[in-house]
């Protein structure tokens, strides 16, 4: 780990949790964070958490929900029928094979 270079692939980034990986920010305070992508699904009146899924690379938020929603759908008896998003999720055009409105 000491002998790690800046432009070096596949680097290591912390001894006890191996699958930590560098997630660039673009913002001027604090350009990049360190650890995992996760998706947290919860209901939207209580705020209740039904759904988490962990991702093992940085992709982007719409292709993220589709797994968060079925993770979240294997919990309920009832599968979710809406989901409120950020504007992070913009680019989702179909989940779990309905089409929503961006």
């Amino acid at each position: 780990m000491l002998a790690q270079k800046p432009k070096d692939k596949n680097k290591i980034y912390s001894l006890h949790e191996p699958d930590v990986y560098v997630i660039a920010k673009g913002k001027d305070h604090k350009q990049y964070e360190y650890g995992n992508k996760v998706s947290i699904v919860s209901t939207k009146d209580t705020n209740i958490i039904v759904g988490v899924a962990s991702h093992d690379k940085n992709i982007h938020d719409s292709k993220t929900l589709t797994v968060a929603i079925s993770h979240a759908n294997s919990n309920r008896n009832k599968p979710i029928k809406q989901a409120v998003c950020d504007r992070g999720y913009v680019g989702a055009k179909v989940v779990l094979g309905k089409h929503h409105l961006a």
